[in-house]
């Protein structure tokens, strides 16, 4: 990540620290078309893990052994208070840019990650040959189709305004977007998205909107620009699916090595 910005994400995940049921939900529709139960008996990589709630689910369903990564101390901290239960699993502080795993991981995916970096070419490489050949890659990542209206007035605020006021400061107002996103949700909803932000705590809607107005790089890709961050590596079978209208899921398998 961009100087900054994993010290802005330490500063989130130490106040949204706490794995939630509905955590559930949103992961395995991140991974689809990829079922919960494909984790059982295999061994898992998460790059940019956070506070481990994408880890805890396919460890809860019987993933062999994983290994969960970030790259700031409190974030790092906090997986592994929420990943203790499970002695299969290493927590480590590291950069995706510095990862050195090669044909090691049956699966390898990446939530909520590579639109916040520079160079995401340069992760997805590595996180391509972490993979064992045969292995899955699933990478998760924002959208530009469905989410053009949103962006119009997100952007600019969040550049300008938002990604460098005080932390407090930006959570406070993260506070009030939240009530009033409250008030429109009581309304029907077209969108699965935000039917599912309807299912939601007024906490984990706030945790939410302070992750949108954080960044000081946050990419929303069409889908020719998805394709093209993942085109010529050693990937075959590649599924792109346009998850809850505003996101991008890409699942992908490792091309086998020719022998």
């Amino acid at each position: 990540m961009t100087t900054g910005t994993q010290h802005q994400f330490g500063y989130e995940w130490n106040i949204y620290r706490d794995i939630l049921p509905i955590h559930k939900e949103q992961f395995c529709r991140w991974i689809a078309p990829v079922q919960l139960d494909f984790f059982q008996g295999k061994t898992f990589l998460d790059a940019g893990c956070g506070i481990g709630r994408n880890s805890y689910w396919p460890l809860l369903t019987g993933a062999q052994s994983s290994y969960a990564f970030d790259y700031d101390e409190r974030t790092v901290a906090v997986a592994k208070q929420n990943l203790n239960r499970f002695p299969q699993t290493t927590v480590a502080l590291q950069s995706i840019y510095e990862i050195t795993f090669e044909n090691e991981f049956d699966i390898v995916f990446c939530i909520g990650v590579l639109h916040h970096l520079a160079d995401p070419r340069r992760a997805i490489e590595n996180l391509v040959r972490a993979v064992k050949p045969g292995g899955t890659l699933i990478l998760w990542i924002y959208a530009y189709e469905g989410n053009e209206r949103f962006l119009k007035w997100v952007n600019p605020v969040r550049f300008a305004i938002t990604s460098r006021l005080p932390l407090p400061l930006t959570r406070l107002l993260s506070k009030i977007l939240t009530a009033l996103l409250k008030i429109w949700l009581l309304f029907p909803q077209q969108k699965e998205y935000f039917k599912l932000l309807q299912q939601m705590s007024f906490r984990h809607i706030e945790a939410i909107v302070f992750d949108q107005l954080l960044p000081t790089i946050a990419n929303y890709w069409k889908r020719e620009e998805v394709l093209q961050l993942v085109a010529n590596l050693p990937l075959s079978n590649l599924r792109l699916q346009h998850t809850n209208g505003m996101s991008w899921t890409v699942v992908a398998e490792k091309k086998m090595e020719k022998g």
